[in-house]
């Protein structure tokens, strides 16, 4: 059994680097004085923009991507505001719609997360709008997208790892983790001397945390040899304190890094692959939607459900989303054999060739 990296090291952090007393620091807590950096998942998007940026003109350069030149940059622009506002509400109407239309300015001042699925709905609905505004094939659009997504998985559930989110169910492997306890909303868990259990609310207009008691629905430890906390309950004025410590999960399986392994790297292989052989517009967005939806479906059978959400018919939301997916993506593929239509015919604006200066150049007929 291992330990998270928060429960063994009071001054972790997932701030990748920060500056403080006068050097740089790594994966340590900012003092009050200090400046802070990156987080792994400011590095981990970042990285996949980039990658985004050069995978697409790769593309082009090689008449995979078949857009005009000017609007390689736009369509990576469009992709990342679609994965932004798709995976924000899907976030909340799938996982949290109390207190995401309790107060809707919540949705863009409390980072509490983005939903994969959202993020994907985002992409298809927005490049719907985008091919017609560039009048180019919607599934030719959407078939840039699978690669990219492959690439990004394992940088984003290594990031959630080191934020000890999205654990496992129990389990009695030696590889097992425990993580700190979180509620809904990623709110940390407590327990007083008697075993009740909190979260910890932090409200929105910076005042005093305090404690509301929660019930967590899965096996918990409470840390007796962490430093006690004085906390309020229910409310910053209620006059009511305890005194709590903090709490971790039961050894969970490590479930996020076997979604890097197998939505990320498993699925980047067979991405390639099928990028590499099909010239048919909309295979690639079929092939996704089904690999995807089908290695989601078995990995989330070791990852626990969010707090507080359980099964629905036995399988997560995010499993019955991911049926939904495959069958999605049997149907493309049923239309994209049927429909026919290849990559080499869609039309595409040449770049011309020119020289230093923009001069065209001259006398080099036959080189490409």
């Amino acid at each position: 059994m291992f330990d998270h990296p928060y429960l063994t090291d009071p001054e972790f952090s997932t701030t990748v680097v920060s500056w403080a007393d006068g050097g740089l620091h790594f994966f340590r807590r900012v003092p009050e004085h200090g400046i802070a950096g990156p987080s792994v998942f400011h590095v981990a998007y970042g990285l996949i923009f980039l990658f985004a940026l050069w995978f697409t003109r790769r593309a082009w350069r090689r008449g995979d991507f078949r857009v005009p030149d000017r609007a390689v940059l736009d369509s990576v622009l469009v992709a990342v505001a679609a994965l932004v506002i798709g995976g924000r509400l899907m976030e909340a109407v799938i996982y949290n719609p109390a207190y995401y239309f309790e107060k809707p300015s919540r949705l863009v001042l409390n980072a509490s997360g983005y939903t994969i699925h959202g993020m994907i709905l985002g992409v298809i609905v927005a490049f719907w709008f985008w091919a017609r505004w560039i009048k180019r094939p919607w599934f030719h659009l959407l078939d840039q997208t699978p690669v990219i997504v492959a690439f990004g998985t394992p940088l984003g559930r290594l990031a959630n790892f080191l934020a000890g989110d999205l654990w496992g169910r129990e389990t009695s492997l030696p590889w097992g983790v425990r993580f700190p306890m979180r509620g809904p909303l990623f709110r940390p868990v407590v327990a007083n001397a008697r075993g009740d259990t909190f979260v910890v609310v932090s409200p929105d207009t910076g005042q005093t945390a305090y404690l509301q008691p929660w019930a967590p629905d899965q096996g918990i430890e409470v840390l007796k040899d962490t430093p006690f906390l004085h906390y309020p309950v229910n409310a910053p004025d209620s006059g009511v304190f305890e005194l709590v410590q903090q709490v971790a999960t039961t050894p969970r399986h490590p479930s996020q890094l076997y979604q890097a392994v197998t939505e990320g790297l498993v699925l980047l292989i067979v991405m390639l692959l099928v990028r590499r052989k099909t010239r048919l517009v909309g295979v690639q967005s079929g092939v996704f939607l089904v690999a995807y939806g089908l290695l989601r479906l078995g990995s989330e059978f070791f990852r626990q459900p969010e707090p507080g959400l359980g099964y629905l018919a036995g399988l997560t939301r995010g499993q019955l989303l991911c049926l939904g997916m495959v069958v999605a993506g049997a149907a493309v593929l049923v239309w994209a054999r049927r429909k026919g239509q290849k990559i080499e015919d869609i039309p595409r604006d040449p770049a011309p060739a020119t020289g230093s200066g923009g001069i065209p150049r001259t006398g080099e007929a036959g080189k490409s």
